[in-house]
């Protein structure tokens, strides 16, 4: 790699995440992956196609125009409609019957999500060694013998510790 080639591919690098940040400022609703893809697809033809003995005045106001030519070639692309009603042939239901999830009962969403909130803010109620013992435990899946040797204190005052924050939990939540 010659020190062009060196040069170009430095600047390149530097700029890339502005890059796709312009691609993403100027096409509404674009995905992530799309916008990388737009970036790639310049820096791959500039990459290749610029002759080095020709120097480029502004490399970067000549990248960013590049961009946005592919930015106008991308919105000209004409893309498939999907239909809904459209029939899969796998399961033999349409689009909008696959999207439906059979286990989404809203209001037992709605439940579990309330509880997960007062489970949280009786948490933030327990004593801070308590709090830490239950989340360990219940939510981060450790064993009291690998807290035991983490913490450096005896098993049975965690399972003790464990005891006490799991009856205040129970005492706090019990009208649910």
């Amino acid at each position: 790699m010659d020190e062009e080639q060196k040069y170009l591919s430095k600047k390149i690098e530097h700029e890339r995440t502005k890059f796709i940040q312009y691609v993403r400022r100027k096409v509404t609703g674009i995905s992530q992956m799309d916008a990388e893809d737009i970036v790639a697809d310049v820096i791959f033809n500039i990459y290749n196609k610029v002759d080095f003995q020709h120097h480029i005045e502004n490399l970067i106001a000549y990248m960013y125009r590049s961009i946005r030519n592919k930015i106008v070639d991308h919105l000209r692309q004409s893309r498939p409609v999907l239909s809904l009603d459209k029939i899969d042939e796998s399961t033999g239901m349409s689009w909008v019957e696959n999207m439906i999830d059979p286990n989404g009962d809203i209001e037992i969403n709605l439940q579990k999500k309330e509880f997960r909130e007062y489970l949280f803010a009786a948490l933030m109620k327990l004593e801070p060694r308590q709090r830490a013992i239950w989340m360990a435990t219940e939510i981060e899946g450790y064993t009291f013998k690998e807290l035991s040797k983490k913490w450096g204190e005896p098993i049975g005052t965690l399972l003790s510790r464990k005891s006490r924050a799991t009856k205040s939990l129970k005492c706090m939540l019990k009208d649910l």
